[in-house]
């Protein structure tokens, strides 16, 4: 599964440390054209799942908020720190081991203090989960 995704152009996130890295590894593929989404991808694997046998739901959101936040840094610079204070999502199918979530983030508003974005998670198949949120922009690293 990994050989596929870098085959695909993924390679590993940067700073996967704590709990990221406990999870993933995240990957990402930087686009072929300016001003486009990056893509994050979490290859799921049977540690990711609950005991129903399907993709924990906290593997999802804390995916979600992970794509989000990332997709945030793209835009404003991963040189500034952000907290999520508010994510809001809907579950809309399971995810399986042995498959490959995808996911993007895109700010939809921003002000000096708070940043407001969203993202979806999707596999080959379907949609697994919309989100919005709000973050609070806390300064610089």
């Amino acid at each position: 599964m990994t050989d596929s995704l870098l085959n695909q152009g993924f390679k590993i996130c940067a700073n996967m440390t704590g709990f990221s890295e406990l999870m993933g590894p995240f990957y990402e593929q930087t686009p072929a054209q300016k001003n486009t989404e990056i893509v994050r991808a979490l290859p799921l694997e049977k540690h990711h799942l609950n005991p129903e046998g399907v993709v924990h739901g906290g593997v999802v959101l804390s995916f979600m908020d992970y794509v989000i936040y990332r997709g945030i840094g793209d835009v404003v610079s991963h040189d500034i720190q952000f907290a999520t204070i508010n994510l809001n999502t809907n579950f809309l199918a399971a995810a399986k081991a042995g498959e490959v979530l995808y996911g993007t983030g895109r700010i939809t508003r921003r002000t000096r203090s708070v940043i407001f974005a969203e993202g979806i998670i999707y596999n080959n198949e379907r949609q697994i989960m919309t989100g919005s949120g709000i973050w609070k922009v806390i300064g610089q690293k």
